[in-house]
């Protein structure tokens, strides 16, 4: 039988009193003996971290006794949907319903397995310890499976064999394994060929996707499943998240009809640019509010008997150790502090966002470069800002909330807590527009010994530039495009009002004047704005200078980002001369996102040799 639905109403269920405050973490195991593990603060309100083996997840707490599970897709669409899963979560702990997310082994901050996976059965494996887990905890008599893509297809193929299962969500499910392989193949080569990068050497079969790989072993048991052949009835209802333009998931609601199961219908609004990029990507909050109102009208009026949600536990890798937490003003701020294995107070890095990535980075190549520099004996902090990943904004946050003064404020909070998780000192590092945070945080923190920032857009923000206009076509060739409108032809089809240049255009055109602007900003001491600007840039590099901290800005060598270095030190690096502890090195055969396994290796030995303290340097050579 099926039923289609249109869900209107948002549900109003009292979150405030199904919350409960909870205590500190502290965490001991595997540290040194008799020393007390650093901390990282715990909060209901926006999830709190939980260890489940070798890996870990968010929870919210609930006094329903429906609870909600919720299975994400992996690679790139994991990437871009993180801050969607945190809405969600935040939606059914809204309406009282206990909820936790996860990651699966070796992908998101979960340990990588010891070797290379064969088949997905560790992910199987997660997704009962996960289910078991939250029934204990949460005391719930029944729970709800939500999934996204390759996560709806576990919900629905694992609903029999898990305990208690009342009801299925599955958003954009994939339906063929075979068919998701060749989209992954052709979704990897669109990526590639749009940076200009082509095919990752290192890509053992071609599926990886913004570097995101799926192991030979794990993509043929993903090929071999099918939901068109589903054999049992996953649950009593479910609910089918439709796309627009395709007939996969009315095929796969057809079947779980004829399984038996109660199906509704509702269309994915929004997934069409879900899935571009994460700095693109957006909750589709009314999409999510229809899904939080039909699994809060399953749930009965029976409180559960929920337990307090156990002290999380650290990872413990071959080198590291790893524990999540929040912090912060709030506690909105979400992080992971890993730490070298019986090394105390080690020198301790502070990773911020560049863009909307969140803390594992574009790549995963955050939990690689802190995982690696483990080894070398420092600690690290990879935490989301404020509107991304697992940080909710702020009330008071604007639209976009890259180049704000909310990501500054968020980054000293991350200087200061490092300081408090070790005594080691603190190393800032930012790419891209977290680079440009970490700039203006380092000239508001002494603490900081190095500012290490990695192909930055901007070293001071122009308050006449609109920030999403500026996030969107930052990366444009001004050069080509000037050399169009250059054309004799193009003028005059521009001067008669004939050609459309659009915003793309205008804002490359903008760029073209301010480079000129800038050229002559160095002799123009107070009287231009771009004069203004590169005075206010060499003051603050000055003042780091004056004090002490050594600054690295590295670039991979092609990217936008030079134009900005070259415009404030010139077109050969000759300003840098000014300075005895401010460098750039240029990071050969590497993109702006050093989306390739080697790009990120070069951007390792590079961020290790910028951080070597100088006279580890000079003993070295």
């Amino acid at each position: 039988m099926t039923i289609r639905i249109d869900i209107d109403d948002r549900s109003s269920g009292a979150a405030g009193s199904f919350l409960r405050p909870l205590a500190l973490a502290r965490v001991d195991a595997g540290l040194d003996p008799g020393r007390t593990a650093p901390t990282l603060a715990r909060t209901a309100k926006f999830g709190e971290p939980v260890s489940l083996g070798n890996f870990g997840g968010l929870y919210h707490p609930g006094r329903a006794a429906l609870a909600v599970l919720m299975l994400s897709p992996i690679g790139f669409e994991e990437m871009c949907l993180r801050s969607t899963w945190r809405s969600l979560a935040t939606l059914f702990a809204e309406a009282g319903l206990p909820c936790l997310r996860f990651d699966y082994p070796g992908t998101g901050d979960a340990l990588d397995p010891d070797q290379s996976p064969e088949g997905i059965e560790d992910w199987k494996d997660a997704v009962r310890r996960a289910a078991g887990w939250l029934r204990e905890t949460a005391g719930a008599d029944e729970i709800v499976l939500v999934g996204q893509g390759f996560g709806a297809t576990l919900a629905l193929t694992m609903a029999p064999e898990i305990e208690g299962v009342r009801a299925v969500v599955a958003m954009a499910a994939v339906e063929n394994g075979r068919h998701y392989l060749r989209e992954l193949a052709a979704w990897s080569r669109i990526v590639t060929d749009s940076i200009g990068i082509g095919p990752d050497p290192s890509d053992e079969n071609g599926l990886g996707v913004a570097g995101l790989s799926l192991p030979a072993g794990r993509a043929a048991a993903i090929k071999a499943m099918r939901l068109d052949a589903l054999a049992a009835c996953p649950a009593a209802d479910v609910l089918v998240v439709g796309r627009a333009g395709t007939d996969r998931d009315d095929i796969i609601a057809d079947r779980l009809a004829a399984l038996g199961a109660r199906v509704a219908r509702q269309p994915f609004e929004g997934y069409e640019t879900l899935l571009t990029d994460p700095t693109q990507a957006r909750p589709p909050m009314p999409t999510l509010e229809r899904i939080a109102t039909y699994v809060a009208a399953l749930a009965n009026a029976r409180p559960a008997a929920a337990l307090p949600a156990p002290e999380p536990q650290p990872l413990v890798g071959p080198h590291f150790e790893e524990i999540a937490g929040r912090f912060g003003p709030g506690r909105r701020l979400m992080g992971v502090f890993c730490r070298p294995a019986g090394i105390p107070d080690a020198p301790v890095l502070v990773f911020t966002n560049a863009g909307h990535d969140y803390h594992i980075g574009w790549a995963r190549v955050t939990v690689m470069l802190a995982r690696e520099l483990a080894k070398a004996g420092y600690a690290s902090l990879r935490f989301d800002m404020d509107g991304i990943g697992d940080s909710p904004a702020h009330p008071g946050s604007p639209g976009e909330v890259l180049y704000s003064d909310a990501h500054i404020a968020d980054t000293i909070a991350a200087v200061d807590h490092a300081g408090q998780l070790s005594a080691g000192r603190v190393i800032l590092v930012g790419r891209c527009s977290g680079g440009y945070a970490a700039l203006q945080a380092a000239g508001r923190r002494e603490r900081v010994a190095d500012l290490v920032i990695v192909n930055t857009q901007r070293f001071i923000w122009d308050k006449d530039e609109d920030v999403a206009t500026a996030v969107r076509y930052g990366h444009r060739s001004v050069g080509n495009f000037g050399a169009t409108l250059l054309k004799r032809d193009t003028l005059l089809r521009l001067v008669r009002g004939q050609l459309n240049i659009g915003q793309a255009g205008r804002y490359i055109l903008r760029s073209i004047a301010t480079k000129a602007s800038r050229r002559l900003a160095p002799f123009m001491g107070g009287l231009s704005k771009h004069a203004r600007m590169h005075r206010d840039v060499h003051r603050r590099f000055r003042a780091l200078e004056d004090r002490g901290t050594r600054v690295s800005m590295l670039f991979s060598a092609d990217d936008a980002g030079l134009k900005e270095f070259r415009a404030y030190f010139g077109e050969r690096g000759q300003r840098l001369g000014n300075y005895r502890l401010v460098t750039m090195e240029l990071i050969e055969e590497a993109d702006h996102n050093f989306t390739h396994l080697g790009a990120r290796e070069r951007l390792l030995s590079a961020l290790r040799a910028a951080i070597t303290p100088a006279k580890s340097r000079e003993s070295a050579s």
